[in-house]
């Protein structure tokens, strides 16, 4: 029937516009290789984050920088080495533990993943009132109480700094940093 074929056309015309812009790339997708620099790059903030924040005495007085991963690990091989570094002369050790453990407290630096968005609520009460900079990139993680926030700006990777919280938290964030 010439409806029949009508139909059968706008279906082939469909399917055909469909599979040329799959294969032109459409919609954009992250491939691995973009993740894995990413991450690579989010690594290498966390460390230098660390170098332009002065804790509390107390804080300082741990014999090690604790950077704790919380959640499902995004970093892969990018946080490979990074315990051979040093913050503030203090030797860096990392950590994931579970989010609703104490040990939370015994970090300095928190990175929340994205597998723990509905965790961050408890998180923020648990350690909001603690020298613990929280960091993920979690869509309003600043807003929800968070310390600092990764941000895609159209490709570019930046950050939001909640600077009156780490105020309240005892944190001093240097200007040079917060000037970027």
């Amino acid at each position: 029937s010439p409806m029949m074929q009508l139909l059968t056309r706008r279906c082939f015309l469909w399917l055909l516009l469909f599979w040329s812009l799959w294969m032109a790339g459409w919609p954009p997708t992250l491939r691995a290789e973009d993740m894995a620099q990413e991450y690579h790059l989010k690594a290498a903030f966390l460390v230098n984050f660390a170098k332009f924040i002065t804790w509390p005495a107390s804080a300082q007085a741990m014999d090690s920088f604790t950077l704790c991963i919380v959640g499902s690990d995004p970093f892969g091989t990018a946080l490979a080495g990074i315990e051979a570094k040093e913050v503030g002369g203090k030797r860096v050790r990392l950590r994931y533990p579970a989010a609703t453990t104490d040990e939370l407290g015994q970090c300095r630096m928190v990175f929340v993943s994205r597998s723990e968005q509905k965790q961050v609520a408890r998180l923020v009460a648990q350690l909001g009132s603690t020298s613990v900079v929280l960091v993920s990139d979690i869509e309003g993680f600043v807003e929800s109480g968070g310390t600092f926030e990764f941000k895609d700006q159209g490709g570019r990777l930046s950050f939001i700094i909640n600077n009156s919280k780490a105020k309240k938290q005892g944190l001093s964030i240097s200007s040079s940093l917060l000037n970027l």
